[in-house]
């Protein structure tokens, strides 16, 4: 018997971000590749980007073995960036051997990245390279690369020929010399953002900020959902970014409540009400005038809420009922009852059509004859 086995394969189409001859080639597919190869900085190279960060090294040449990516090279600095170029490059680089180079200028954090796929290199190493290169400008840090070339042939590397390719213009994002400090924060935090693969990038909305809870707050919280308490109050904690207790209660009835809420803080409170059987728990969400506190508390509070309450909902506490209040509001029995079991409004009983003149249903005669 004879078994016959065929295997196909995709043919491999190298990035044009690295050979710009295949952008005629492939037509419309020939835009930057979306796909992204998964490999990563590990623990060593990401200690020696911190090392270049310092302005110890000149140039560093990483290469990708075995889906792995690796330092293979890297040089001191001198007074004289442009004597560096001449004595490292092109000698450190392999015709055969795709590749990523960070190349530090005058300054400590003027750094540029050249990603170098000659045409003698094979298909599938360019390939793998161009799906790193997200990755790595990620690892790496987006903010700290001021430009990014591509060279396909080592004759590029003369420093004559690049310095005429760098006053023409790499790949750069918007000058920022006539920025603000604010501005070049936020340039940096949305290149960081998008430098991110596509997979590592969350598809979710942002729910809230989720701060650690006090280790004796969480306590108190587990005794008031076993009924030991009557009243915990919280507090977000906006110098170390944490939540916690703020005062607690074995006994409290509903008419000393108004006179535990702050009125010039924001607060978190849980309280059981006793007067009505079912003793239902309460999550109030005081807030103050705006004149009384910072925008930043504010604002931190409201983020915090959710993630919050799914914290006491994981110490037991069922909350029964949820209310925002002003810190200005009276906080009493008949409030909260009133929230608890709201009025329904009667409905209002419509004018009855009075019946029409001559009374009783119509009636059918027939003509005499």
């Amino acid at each position: 018997m004879l078994l016959v086995i065929t295997i196909e394969t995709a043919p491999i189409v190298p990035s044009p971000e690295l050979h710009p001859k295949f952008s005629t080639k492939v037509g419309q597919l020939s835009t930057i590749m979306s796909c992204q190869s998964g490999i990563r900085a590990d623990d060593d190279v990401k200690a020696f980007f911190q090392t270049c960060k310092q302005g110890k090294v000149r140039l560093a040449k990483f290469v990708i073995n075995k889906e792995k990516l690796s330092v293979s090279y890297h040089s001191p600095p001198t007074a004289d960036w442009k004597a560096d170029w001449k004595r490292e490059l092109p000698n450190c680089v392999d015709s055969y051997e795709p590749c990523f180079i960070l190349f530090r200028l005058e300054t400590q954090h003027e750094w540029i990245l050249i990603s170098f796929a000659d045409d003698k290199a094979s298909a599938r190493d360019k390939m793998v390279l161009a799906a790193t290169k997200a990755t790595f400008k990620s690892d790496f840090g987006q903010s700290h690369i001021s430009a990014e070339y591509q060279i396909a042939n080592t004759h590029e590397f003369n420093l004559d020929i690049f310095e005429r390719r760098m006053r023409k213009g790499g790949v750069r994002d918007t000058d920022d010399t006539t920025m603000s400090n604010f501005e070049r924060d936020v340039s940096a935090a949305n290149k960081e953002r998008i430098a991110l693969p596509f997979a590592m990038q969350s598809t979710q909305t942002l729910r809230g900020v989720q701060f650690p809870v006090d280790q004796d707050a969480t306590a108190l919280i587990r005794k008031f959902g076993k009924g030991e308490l009557d009243f915990v109050q919280l507090s977000v904690d906006t110098l170390n970014e944490a939540i916690k207790l703020e005062q607690q209660s074995d006994k409290l009835s509903a008419a000393e409540l108004n006179s535990k809420i702050p009125k010039k803080k924001p607060r978190y409170s849980l309280f059981r009400l006793r007067d009505v059987d079912e003793a239902p728990v309460f999550f109030i969400y005081s807030i103050p005038p705006s004149a009384g506190c910072t925008i930043k508390e504010l604002m931190l509070y409201s983020s915090c809420k959710a993630p919050f309450l799914s914290e006491i909902d994981a110490c037991g506490v069922k909350i029964d009922k949820r209310i925002e209040v002003d810190s200005r509001d009276v906080l009493d029995s008949d409030a909260l009852i009133s929230s608890w079991r709201p009025t329904v409004a009667e409905p209002k009983t419509q004018f009855a059509k009075p019946p029409r003149p001559g009374g009783g249903p119509r009636r059918i005669t027939t003509a005499a004859e």
